[in-house]
């Protein structure tokens, strides 16, 4: 049987070892890299052309989603699994939409880990307990309701921190204003970029500015 190439991509120290950890005890795999970004990612597979790849969502400079988009376009034979914490159905269905062959949340990898490499090999994509409710939602949802939610269904809390970027106040002073973390902060700017499907500040105002939800 040939050996499974495999590439971790995750921006967490604990998350990126653990992983590899559970990914030694499989047979007929190695490890060929593990990077903390998208970025750092397509580098690793133009140089060593991965058959699998597990990433995290939310990630700095390239998220799992755009190094989704961005495999299945330049890199067709490569099998991606998402090891996530989100389980919101907004994300998994961006997963889902951009072909993803697997879907694991960190809380379950050491039960998973091998049930989801065998599936993404074998052509049948796997899912954690929690992951799967959430696509059997997705699957309920009417035509359209996704494009519609990327627009719309922003928190309280996401549309106060978009209209202070769009206000060109730094995360340390947006933090202040809203009494919240800088950590915080950062989550929510991140989860801005996710749904509105940017990478940096600019092009998540220009989207917005698009859709009317800032002046």
């Amino acid at each position: 049987m040939n050996t499974t190439k495999i590439l971790i991509v995750d921006d967490h120290d604990i998350t990126l070892h653990g992983l590899a950890k559970y990914i030694e005890k499989i047979e007929n795999t190695i490890i060929i890299g593990k990077v903390k970004s998208g970025k750092e990612a397509l580098e690793q597979i133009e140089q060593h052309q991965p058959d699998l790849v597990f990433t995290d969502v939310d990630m700095p400079v390239m998220d799992g989603v755009e190094l989704l988009k961005i495999i299945r376009k330049d890199f067709v034979n490569i099998k991606v699994i998402a090891c996530t914490m989100h389980i919101q159905l907004w994300v998994i269905q961006k997963l889902l939409h951009n072909g993803i062959n697997g879907i694991i949340s960190k809380q379950s990898l050491k039960i998973d880990i091998t049930r989801a490499v065998d599936g993404a090999l074998s052509g049948k994509a796997f899912y954690s307990a929690d992951i799967y409710e959430a696509v059997l939602e997705i699957m309920k949802k009417p035509v359209g309701y996704f494009s519609k939610f990327d627009e719309l269904d922003l928190t309280k809390r996401e549309k106060q921190v978009l209209q202070l970027v769009s206000d060109e106040l730094t995360t340390s002073e947006i933090a202040d204003k809203l009494c919240l973390s800088p950590n915080t902060i950062e989550t929510h700017r991140k989860n801005l970029f996710l749904k509105f499907g940017v990478k940096n500040v600019a092009g998540l105002i220009k989207k917005a500015m698009e859709r009317q939800l800032i002046e």
